[in-house]
């Protein structure tokens, strides 16, 4: 009886035992995984803060990038607004100088048209001048000639007419017997202006100043030269004739 006592007696201690044993492993199995659910909870939160951080990341670039955008944005109309203020200003620029050049041009064309009206209006009064100073000479107002040629000379110094006014001058210095002055003013004519019109008419003028002051040697000889020279001219015909006249 007693040995039964004692063998359940063991037989409860070794089922108290076992049941101790059991509790023991439940809690730190329980323990354990506490830990590793910890562990779990920490690794997902850093992940997730690490996912968070590089959303942010993320968006800030985007961001960054969406303001880049708006300020490029910005600064193509700005451009467009500088290349409309400049194609603007070039096209005003262009009108500017196709004014300009159509009123410059209006301009030399009216200062072109005034200088051939003033240059007809000289020539008109040139020619009325020289024809005025020939008719005082063939009217033998030798004098008021004299004047006439002298204004002649000075108004028009560069007159293609120069050369027919030395001849007349000769003529009305010749008309008023002054040989020498009338003798220089043909010699003017036939050296400076050989090729002019008057030119034979002169050397007959000095042929005729020679034979007036005796020279008849030089007056002939005046006279062959104008037949030599201008063949086919109204001087050289009257030359023949003053030769084949008898002295």
């Amino acid at each position: 009886m007693q040995m039964l006592k004692r063998s359940l007696m063991a037989l409860i201690l070794a089922g108290l035992s076992l049941q101790a044993q059991a509790g023991l492993f439940d809690d730190n199995v329980a323990r354990q995984q506490i830990t590793d659910l910890t562990n779990n909870v920490t690794r997902l939160q850093q992940e997730n803060q690490q996912r968070l951080e590089q959303l942010e990341a993320s968006n800030k670039r985007v961001l960054d990038l969406v303001r880049q955008l708006d300020q490029q944005k910005d600064e193509i109309a700005q451009l467009r607004g500088a290349n409309e203020n400049l194609q603007f200003s070039l096209e005003e620029a262009v009108k500017r100088q196709k004014d300009l050049y159509v009123d410059l041009d209006a301009r030399l064309r009216a200062l072109e048209q005034a200088k051939a009206e003033a240059k007809a209006e000289v020539k008109a009064t040139e020619q009325e001048s020289f024809d005025a100073a020939v008719a005082l000479v063939q009217g033998k107002k030798f004098k008021e000639a004299g004047a006439a040629w002298a204004k002649f000379v000075a108004d028009f110094p560069n007159s293609d007419k120069m050369p027919a006014a030395q001849y007349w001058m000769g003529m009305n210095y010749a008309f008023n017997k002054d040989y020498k002055s009338a003798a220089i003013a043909f010699k003017n004519v036939v050296e400076n202006a050989p090729d002019d019109a008057k030119a034979p008419d002169a050397l007959l003028g000095l042929a005729s100043v020679a034979a007036q002051t005796g020279d008849k040697k030089g007056s002939r000889s005046y006279l062959i030269n104008i037949i030599e020279r201008y063949p086919q001219s109204e001087a050289a015909a009257k030359a023949k004739k003053a030769l084949a006249a008898p002295n």
